[in-house]
């Protein structure tokens, strides 16, 4: 027994100094010092564009038809599948309450038109681009239209491609009749949501702007596709800012979505999904719920907002 003792300590001794010598190397290798300064600017680097700023090409973009409305109309007209019939349903069905009957009601930068099916009166889809299933062609930049003859416009996932959102949402304003309503589902650019971006290289967002002043761009004027995420947090997180600076109400701001956002396997650019039953999409529901009652910074998704028109 009394040899396996000084065997112990020798071998103890034997790990001290090698641990010593690994120590001594790291400390004095000038290669090494360089890969740490080197790892440290990359943290710093993704800390950055996770959390500040974040520009990708869309020649990087790792999801599927980007852009291509008319074949994600025709994907889901063909194979409705649950996750993203069930994902549309919370994003669109809240809005019927703000309906009335017989209201003239226009979406504004329609896409697909999946809204169509989704809100109970009738709706007027209109783009830019004038496709079949598009009932209007309307500039979102240049709106041509009669004043107060809108009781709702609805804009949905576009605000945050406009150059000038101030600018526009002021150009609705005497389009609408007195109470008139602007619905609005939108991102929100909470953490996940930023690394999603960054690692789908889908679109970017940036902060560094100041959203109410009208003469500067919130979006990229080169790229006619470029995406800001950020503009609805900068415009919509502040209620007294907006009301003070806009003709306009916030009389509801919510945040949803999360984990039913990409499970949904998106809805124009496509990933891939399992598709799920519609029970584990009611209780992914109810845990995206939780989870953004809890740390909505950290996990919502998606924001909506009603602004009402002063009279």
């Amino acid at each position: 027994m009394p040899s396996g003792k000084v065997v112990f300590k020798k071998f103890n001794l034997c790990r001290f100094k090698i641990y010593r010598s690994i120590f001594l190397v790291i400390l004095y290798n000038d290669n090494f010092i360089i890969d740490m300064d080197s790892i440290f600017i990359k943290i710093k680097d993704i800390y950055t564009k996770i959390m500040l700023e974040y520009k990708p090409k869309h020649s990087d973009n790792k999801m599927k038809n980007e852009g291509d409305v008319e074949l994600a109309r025709k994907i889901y007209l063909e194979n409705r599948i649950n996750n993203l019939d069930f994902l549309l349903f919370k994003r669109f069905n809240w809005m019927n309450v703000f309906i009335k009957k017989g209201s003239t009601v226009i979406d504004l930068g329609s896409g697909a038109g999946l809204i169509e099916f989704y809100i109970n009166e009738r709706i007027i889809l209109s783009d830019v681009q004038k496709l079949d299933f598009i009932d209007k062609e309307i500039d979102a930049l240049n709106i041509d239209l009669p004043d107060n003859s809108v009781d709702v416009f609805i804009c949905s996932h576009m605000i945050h491609h406009i150059s000038h959102p101030v600018k526009f949402l002021k150009s609705l304003e005497p389009k609408l009749v007195d109470g008139g309503l602007i619905l609005i589902q939108e991102l929100n650019t909470s953490f996940f949501l930023r690394v999603i971006l960054y690692l789908t290289k889908h679109e970017g967002f940036f902060y560094n702007i100041d959203i109410f002043d009208e003469k500067s761009p919130a979006t990229d004027l080169d790229d006619p596709w470029s995406a800001n995420c950020a503009i609805p947090e900068l415009l919509f997180q502040n209620k007294e800012l907006f009301e003070m600076e806009m003709p306009f109400k916030i009389i509801n701001n919510s945040l949803n979505e999360f984990l039913l956002l990409p499970l949904s396997g998106g809805v124009i650019a496509k990933s891939k999904t399992v598709e799920l039953p519609m029970v584990v999409l009611k209780i992914v529901h109810f845990i995206d719920k939780f989870f953004i009652f809890l740390f909505p910074k950290l996990f919502a998704f998606g924001r909506s907002v009603v602004l009402k028109k002063r009279r």
